[in-house]
C-alpha cells in the first residue's frame, strides 16, 4: 500500500486532470439557406454537445420568424398580408434594419423583396429558366423598393442577426471559447483549443477554391459579401446574387468582395463594455453588403468618414495583377495568400 501522501497526490492528480480537460464539440447543420458549423469549447463533451443543439434551434427559430419563404415566418406573412404585427424581436430587427438603410444612404435596402423576386436569385427549382425582369413589373417594384413599400427581405442581415443571438446565448453560459459560422457570416469567441486566436479563411473570390486570404481573430464577427457566392446565368452572362438598391441589378463594380469585422461581445469583457455590442453581427453583415454595393472609393470614404467602430477588407478588380484583384485593407490581423 503506498505512503498516504501518494494517495492523496493521485487523488489530487487527477482532480486536476478533470479540471484542465478540455472537450471540444462541432455540429454541421442547414439553415437560412446555407451550412452552418457550431464548435464550442469546454471541459465536457454533454456540456458541448447540449450547447451546439440550443445554438441550432436559436439559429433554427430565428429563421423561422424572419425567412421570406418559410410561410408560416412573420416576414411571409407580412409580405402578403401588410396588416400582420411583428413580434416584439422582429419589430427591432427591422428597425435596425431600417437604420443602416439610413446611415449607408440605401446601399443596403431590406425592400428588395420583389426585385430580387424577378430575378429569380434564390429559385433553385431545377425546371426554371431565369430571364431579365419584365420592364413593366421591374420598374413599378424598383420604384417600392425605394420608398419603403417593396418586399421585406432580410436575407443580408438575417445571418448576422443570428449569430447576435447565438452571442447572447453564449455569454448567459459563460461560454468563452466558439466559433460559429454560416459560410460568409462568422462569430469567433475567444480563442481555439490550442489556445491561439481563430484563423478565418477567405475564398479567392476569383477562384474560391483556393484562399485568398487568412483573418486571425478573437471576440469578432466576420462578414463576408463577395459575387462568386451565388449567381446565375442569363442569355450567357452570369449575374450575381448583391442587387444595387439604386438600379435594381444585380451590382457590378470594382469589387469582387468586401470584408467587414466587427467586435463581439464576450464574457471575458467587462459587462459596461459588452452592452454596446448587442447588435453587430447584424451590423456586420448588413454593412458587408451596403460596401460591396458602394464599389472601393464610396466604401473607403465611408469608412473614413463614419463613426461606426469596423474595419474592412476590399478585394478590388485589378487587370495589372496576376491574381485578378488587389487587396486593401484597414486595422486587420489580417495575412494574404499569393
Amino acid at each position: 500500500m503506498p505512503p498516504l501522501q501518494w494517495v492523496w497526490f493521485i487523488i489530487l492528480t487527477l482532480i486536476l486532470s478533470s479540471c484542465s480537460r478540455i472537450s471540444v464539440q462541432t455540429e454541421n447543420f442547414f439553415v437560412m439557406d446555407t451550412l452552418g458549423t457550431s464548435t464550442v469549447i469546454t471541459t465536457s463533451d454533454d456540456l458541448g454537445k447540449k450547447l451546439n443543439q440550443n445554438i441550432i434551434e436559436i439559429c433554427e427559430e430565428v429563421d423561422g420568424r424572419i425567412s421570406k419563404t418559410i410561410e408560416t415566418s412573420e416576414i411571409y406573412k407580412f409580405n402578403r398580408v401588410p396588416d400582420n404585427h411583428f413580434t416584439e424581436e422582429t419589430h427591432a430587427l427591422l428597425n435596425l434594419a431600417q437604420t443602416v438603410r439610413e446611415i449607408t444612404n440605401g446601399a443596403f435596402n431590406p425592400y428588395l423583396g420583389e426585385i430580387i423576386d424577378l430575378w429569380g436569385v434564390n429559385n433553385h427549382d431545377e425546371d426554371f429558366v431565369h430571364a431579365l425582369p419584365q420592364k413593366d413589373e421591374f420598374y413599378g417594384a424598383l420604384e417600392r423598393s425605394k420608398t419603403g413599400d417593396g418586399k421585406i427581405d432580410l436575407g443580408a442581415i438575417g445571418k448576422g442577426y443570428a449569430l447576435d443571438c447565438v452571442n447572447d446565448y453564449l455569454e448567459s453560459e459563460s461560454i468563452q471559447n466558439a466559433l460559429v459560422s454560416f459560410t460568409s457570416s462568422i462569430l469567433a469567441l475567444g480563442k481555439n483549443k490550442s489556445g491561439n486566436l481563430w484563423s478565418i479563411g477567405i475564398p479567392d473570390p476569383v477562384n474560391p477554391e483556393n484562399l485568398g486570404g487568412v483573418i486571425s481573430a478573437n471576440n469578432k464577427f466576420i462578414s463576408v459579401t463577395a459575387g462568386y457566392e451565388r449567381f446565375i446565368t442569363i442569355n450567357g452572362k452570369d449575374y450575381g446574387h448583391i442587387i444595387d438598391p439604386e438600379t435594381g441589378y444585380p451590382v457590378d463594380n470594382d469589387l469582387l468582395c468586401a470584408v467587414v469585422i466587427m467586435e463581439a461581445k464576450s464574457v471575458a469583457m467587462p459587462q459596461k463594455r459588452r452592452e454596446g455590442l448587442e447588435n453587430n453581427g447584424a451590423f456586420a453583415d448588413a454593412l458587408s453588403t451596403a460596401l460591396y454595393v458602394m464599389g472601393k472609393d464610396r466604401a473607403l470614404d465611408y469608412y473614413e468618414r463614419n463613426a461606426l467602430d469596423f474595419e474592412m477588407i476590399l478585394y478590388i478588380k485589378s487587370e495589372s495583377d496576376p491574381r485578378g484583384y488587389e487587396i486593401l485593407h484597414t486595422n486587420v490581423n489580417f495575412t494574404e495568400r499569393d
